[in-house]
Formats: structure tokens, C-alpha cells, sequence
């Protein structure tokens, strides 16, 4: 099941100062407002389709006022800046952030996906950032999804296929995992050390330079298991290209064709592979409960969105990182233990929890949550 709890929807009113959209680029939650700015969701982009839902209801919860003693919270309206001159960057937004501090509310800044625990010098604020440790995460900085296209709606004319439970289960993951899949280069020789340093035990120690080494020990886990079937596909070049849409690596494909063999990859599985990339955090975690499937999630000091309310080791197949090289029997051991029905409702429910809180309008749909600061867990 979904976490039990219900919200009255409502408006959220959000004070913000819209010039400063001419130093930075907007932050997803205004698109009701200001409409969308990323060249990935222009018409003809693999991506166009993922925010259309919320530019049309957003306005149902969101509300924009030019009244900061009147809004439940403030809004810096581009995403924080963490690398170039970060300097000017804050020096342009200071008149906006001392008067947000000045009045007491608190303010809401996004900061990307990728930078680990970004310093953020605004007060009072509840700020948004996907490339969380656990170890370290600040006490106001969340961890939130990635967005995309609903894969269900737009390349399976919006129908959940559901998998039976079989005697074995089938494993898959279609993506970049270096040294796999690549042709000698200086890229695999890169791969195959960063892959020796993670064994070694050095990747703990400088976790921003990890990249995709656990993805590459978590396959050899699966390789070397007995216990599972595998359903690999794996890429020459990372996923995304410069311009926003997909590289195909070495495979002759079209963009479109690169994202119906990576949805089927997904919904062709009973669990699909889910760890790390160059940031702490897992963009095919998302992509894989939006197909109602279950996650294999390596745990690497991680935080997924809403662990506040969500528990999320009774939704997925949970694996430490210290036991990244069992994961084959873990995930064997987990198919085991589940029904028949269980499997089947699992599917669902992760479906749903996508809908309602993961998708673009349901995650904004709830940032009261975060606002009102719940700290109870709520069990699956």
C-alpha cells in the first residue's frame, strides 16, 4: 500500500521574485506559472510529454503572491548555483534572500541532483538535492525524484502489464556500467580501476569518485549467482548526450528506439538493477516503479525521497553496500520469501506510489509534507 496519509489540497502560496529568472534557470515548480524552459521538453524532445499534467492543474495547489506576509512559504525561483562563480551567483540573489530571512518564512531552494550535500547560505531554508549521504544529510535538505515521461501512458498506451511470479527470478539492467561494455579505451582502463578501487575498499573513502564502479560490482554480484536469471544490456556511452537527448552507444538505434528498449528492458523483469551513478542517486529507481516493478536498490549511504513517511526497504529489494557482492542470493532469497499475491500487489503498489507521489504533479502535489516537517514512518 501507498503511506496512509491524507492532505487537504488546499493552496500552497508561494512568494517568490520572478526577475531573477534573467541569472538562473527556473525551477520545475513554477512551469504552471512561467510555463518550460529545458530544451529536454520542447516539442520533438524524448522528454516533452513530463511535465504537460502539472503546467495544466498545477495552478489547483500552487498559487503564486506578490505578498510575502501572506504566503505559507518562499521560493527561490532557479536552482541554487554550486559550481562556476558561485560568488556572483549569491551576490545577485542577496536583496531576495535578506528579505526572505527578514521575514521569517522559510524558503524553498532546489539544488540540483548531482553536487553531494551542497552548502546552501540562505537561512531558514528546506532545500531540495538528490545527491544525499545519509551519513552527513543535513537536517533541512531533502532528497527528491528525477522526472520524466509516464513510460506507462506514452509507450504502453496506459496499461500496467503485470508479471506473474516465476520459479527463478529474472534480474535486469540496461545502461552504463563501465568496464562493461565498452571497447578498449582510455574510458575501460578507467573503468576497470575505479572498479579495483571499489573492491579495495578506496571508493568509501572518496565517494564523489565512485561514478559507476558499484554498478559494475553489482553486476559481476549477478553474474557469479546461480540463483537468478539476467537480462543485461549494456551501453557503450552514457545515457544522456549534451543536448538532452539519449546516445545509443555502439547499438544503431534511434532515440526513440534506445527508450522502448530500455522500458522493456524494465518491464521484461521481474526486479531491475538500480545503483549509483556519477551522483549518489538513481534516476532508474524512478523509471523503475513507474513500470510497476521492483527495484534491486544498492544502498551506498543513500537517501530516496520521502524516507520520512515511506519505508522504503518493505518496497524494493534492499541491499547494503557492504553486500553488494551477494546480491544474486539476497534478491533469490527475496523472491523466495514473497507470495504469488504479494508479488502481484507489490507491482501495483509501486505504480501507484509513482502516480501519487513521484510523478511531477504528485511530488509537488505534497511538498507540504516537508513544510509541516512529519517525521513519522509509515509502513507499507
Amino acid at each position: 500500500m501507498i503511506p496512509s496519509i491524507k492532505l487537504v489540497y488546499m493552496k500552497l502560496k508561494i512568494y517568490t521574485d520572478l526577475s531573477l529568472l534573467q541569472i538562473g534557470y527556473p525551477v520545475e515548480l513554477l512551469i504552471p506559472f512561467i510555463g518550460v524552459s529545458n530544451a529536454e521538453d520542447k516539442p520533438g524532445k524524448m522528454m516533452s510529454s513530463r511535465f504537460n499534467e502539472f503546467a495544466v492543474n498545477g495552478r489547483e495547489f500552487l498559487e503564486l503572491t506578490s505578498d510575502i506576509e501572506d504566503a505559507d512559504i518562499c521560493l527561490l525561483p532557479i536552482f541554487y548555483k554550486l559550481t562556476g562563480d558561485v560568488a556572483a551567483f549569491e551576490e545577485a540573489i542577496k536583496p531576495f534572500k535578506e528579505n526572505v530571512e527578514k521575514s521569517g518564512k522559510k524558503t524553498l531552494v532546489f539544488a540540483g541532483h548531482d553536487v553531494t550535500n551542497p552548502k546552501v547560505n540562505i537561512r531558514n531554508s528546506i532545500i531540495f538535492n538528490s545527491a544525499l549521504n545519509k551519513s552527513t544529510q543535513p537536517s533541512n535538505m531533502y532528497a527528491w525524484p528525477h522526472f520524466f515521461e509516464d513510460f506507462i501512458k506514452q509507450y504502453h498506451n496506459d496499461k500496467l502489464i503485470l508479471r506473474e511470479k516465476s520459479a527463478t527470478p529474472t534480474v535486469g539492467f540496461c545502461g552504463y556500467a563501465p568496464p562493461f561494455g565498452l571497447k578498449m579505451s582510455k574510458a575501460k582502463l578507467v573503468g576497470m580501476l575505479k572498479l579495483i578501487a571499489n573492491y579495495l575498499g578506496i571508493m568509501k573513502r572518496l565517494p564523489n569518485k565512485a561514478s559507476h564502479s558499484y554498478r559494475a560490482r553489482a553486476i559481476i554480484g549477478l553474474l557469479k549467482s546461480k540463483k537468478v536469471k539476467l537480462n543485461l544490456k549494456l551501453k557503450s556511452n552514457f545515457a544522456f548526450g549534451p543536448a538532452g537527448q539519449l546516445n545509443t552507444g555502439n547499438t544503431k538505434e534511434s532515440d526513440e528506439m534506445f527508450r522502448r528498449s530500455f522500458i522493456n528492458n524494465i518491464l521484461d523483469s521481474d526486479y531491475t538493477l538500480c545503483v549509483r551513478g556519477i551522483g549518489n542517486n538513481s534516476v532508474r529507481f524512478f523509471e523503475t516503479i513507474c513500470c510497476g516493478r521492483i527495484p534491486v536498490f544498492v544502498n551506498t549511504d543513500s537517501v530516496l525521497p520521502f524516507d520520512h513517511i515511506i519505508d522504503w526497504k518493505k518496497l524494493c529489494i534492499w541491499v547494503e553496500g557492504k553486500d553488494i557482492d551477494n546480491v544474486g542470493e539476497i534478491v533469490q532469497k527475496f523472491h523466495n520469501n514473497i507470495s504469488d499475491t504479494e508479488f502481484i500487489e507489490l507491482q501495483k503498489n509501486l505504480r501507484l506510489l509513482w502516480e501519487e507521489y513521484f510523478s511531477p504533479i504528485g511530488f509537488f502535489k505534497h511538498l507540504k509534507l516537508f513544510l509541516e516537517q512529519k517525521n513519522n514512518v509509515v509502513n507499507s
